[in-house]
């Protein structure tokens, strides 16, 4: 059994240490054949410094002339008859990251001379001290010139220094200047490098304009590399089996498993935890660092979530305007409007969410002469940390103290209660809150901020859009362990938007809300619930106008009921709706 070590990115000691590594050497090889210039993009903790370390390994090869030229590759992909590599094939290699402890651009300039010099010194090579680029291109040149070699370049977290301050724009801005003019002499070094690999989770335009790093084949969106990072299922199979049943008996313990759970249930709760990236619509991985840091711990909690680098963009991009990221605007977009961040002061929340990780490609289509990306959260670590936080920064937007507003609890006492009278109100309180210039006429805005509000009560889980074998409820909210409330929305936007609400407004709400139920109780929306709950409630809301809403929450008798008054109405029967604004208890 290999042991695992979540925080070593260091190739050497993965190996020597005989700690848990997915082989990757079948890329690294292909891309070792080529002598371009390439950039990856990849959320924090994703493998990307593993990868360098490991394409490092290779191009200087064993430290000890006197070891096997294979070194730590035996035994791997790599070193086998279908690669046929020549381990002897040695490079000068610079390999450093931009990552540094303070982020002032006085001491991002100084930590990369100082990382510099440190790559020289180990070759024997003395740096005067100079401007960043400048030290950088006598590096190249004097390597070159002492080994009569090409130069393998290889550099980490390459925007580490604008992404770790992303929040104050300016110092942002003035540390891109830095990477701007280190990474300038980059391609007029072109004829002196073997191989080049930046590495880095955004992709800023402001370094890739005047051809800066435009020369760079850019790897992120390749189907060829969708898993050079993370773990494939085969993978996660060969480098965990051992570790199943011991691991699967603690999450038991812990109540992360009923008792009665195999191994397919395992596997099933690690893939829905931690499962799901993917960059080309197709292959999935699991998140390594969260997924190595479950085995290592054995407890199935959030780990790369809760990074604090991670959390600082997602809150970047997501308190700006929370309420113009709606459902809507994840389907369907260019590549161009997913993957480009043309300029710091204006990251729009769609390309930045991709690119750190808290969105993925869920599937693409092609389309005459261009691609259409739709985007989802890849799994339950990411869903929870994604939309708490859009549900914290929707209060801050909207001024809201959610600990005045009386709503904790109301919502929860007024489900228990089933009255749909008191839940009309608290809702229709919350979007009645809302400044009419906030408002987006559209269904999907409404989902959004609905979700946002769910999500900032405590004692409730509240999940966006869960697929089921006959369709996709709106939200699924769980309250303790065992009360599901199946919630689906109805919109309809009026040409006028009346100060008061009117019989006419109130009979409108009720059609849209009475619409929502037809739509769980056609769509089957219970059905993937009904062996977990005790309880199952429909709440079907019609937004009519400005946040004007009306909820309808039913159990099973009222449904039948109210199944029936359909049909009776259909049949040309007369008959009374019973008002949801009087108790669902009657």
């Amino acid at each position: 059994m290999k042991d695992i070590d979540s925080t070593n990115q260091v190739f050497a000691n993965v190996i020597a240490d005989n700690l848990i590594y997915a082989d990757k050497t079948k890329h690294v090889w292909e891309l070792a054949k080529t002598k371009k210039a390439y950039f990856l993009s990849r959320p924090r903790r994703f493998g990307k410094s593993l990868l360098l370390s490991t394409i490092a390994a290779l191009f200087k090869g064993p430290s000890d002339p006197e070891q096997n030229p294979q070194g730590l590759f035996k035994g791997l992909w790599i070193s086998g008859e279908d690669a046929s590599y020549d381990f002897n094939d040695t490079y000068p290699v610079i390999y450093i990251s931009m990552s540094t402890a303070n982020y002032s651009p006085e001491i991002v300039a100084s930590d990369i001379q100082r990382k510099l010099r440190v790559v020289a010194n180990s070759y024997g090579i003395s740096l005067t001290d100079d401007s960043p680029q400048t030290m950088l291109n006598s590096l190249i040149l004097d390597l070159k010139s002492k080994y009569y070699k090409n130069i393998v370049l290889l550099i980490d977290e390459y925007d580490d220094p604008v992404s770790s301050v992303i929040s104050d724009i300016d110092l942002a801005k003035k540390n891109s200047d830095i990477l701007r003019g280190f990474y300038s002499i980059l391609k007029e070094n072109q004829p002196n490098f073997r191989f080049v690999m930046l590495t880095g989770v955004t992709r800023y335009e402001l370094l890739w304009q005047s051809g800066v790093l435009n020369h760079l084949f850019d790897l992120t969106m390749s189907k060829k590399r969708a898993d050079i990072c993370g773990f494939t299922y085969e993978e996660f199979d060969k480098c965990f089996a051992d570790r199943f049943q011991i691991t699967m008996e603690k999450f038991k313990e812990q109540g992360y498993l009923e008792e009665n759970s195999g191994i397919a249930e395992f596997r099933e709760a690690i893939f829905n935890k931690y499962d799901g990236y993917s960059w080309d619509g197709k292959t999935r991985v699991l998140n390594p660092f969260s997924l190595l840091n479950a085995f290592e711990n054995e407890e199935l909690i959030s780990y790369w979530a809760t990074l604090e680098p991670s959390t600082k963009i997602l809150n970047a991009v997501m308190s700006k305007n929370p309420l113009g990221l709606t459902t809507d605007k994840l389907r369907n977009l260019s590549y161009d409007s997913i993957y480009s961040i043309s300029d710091i002061n204006s990251m729009t929340p769609i390309p930045a969410l991709f690119q750190t990780g808290y969105l993925t490609i869920d599937k693409i289509i092609t389309s005459k002469d261009n691609l259409y990306y739709s985007f989802k959260t890849p799994n339950n670590e990411i869903k929870t940390a994604f939309w708490k936080e859009f549900s914290s920064c929707l209060y801050k937007f909207l001024d809201f103290d959610i600990d005045k507003l009386d709503l904790k609890t109301d919502f929860i006492e007024a489900v228990i209660a089933e009255d749909s009278t008191k839940l009309s109100i608290l809702i229709d309180s919350f979007f009645g809150a809302i400044p009419a210039s906030l408002h987006i006429p559209q269904e999907s805005y409404y989902h959004s901020v609905l979700y946002g509000y769910l999500n900032g009560l405590i004692n409730i889980e509240a999940l966006p859009e869960i697929p089921g074998a006959d369709g996709t409820p709106d939200i699924l909210c769980v309250i303790g362990d065992d009360l599901y409330v199946i919630v689906e929305l109805k919109f309809k936007d009026p040409k006028t938007h009346p100060a008061k609400v009117s019989r006419k407004t109130k009979t409108a709400m009720e059609k849209l809300a009475i619409s929502a139920l037809e739509t769980i109780d056609a769509k089957s929306y219970l059905r993937p619930y009904l062996a977990k709950a005790k309880k199952i409630l429909k709440l079907g809301l019609g937004v009519y106008g400005r946040g004007r809403v009306m909820a309808i929450l039913e159990n099973e008798e009222q449904a039948r009921a109210r199944v029936k008054l359909m049909a009776k109405r259909s049949s040309g029967a007369s008959f009374n709706i019973t008002s949801p604004n009087t108790s669902s208890n009657k």
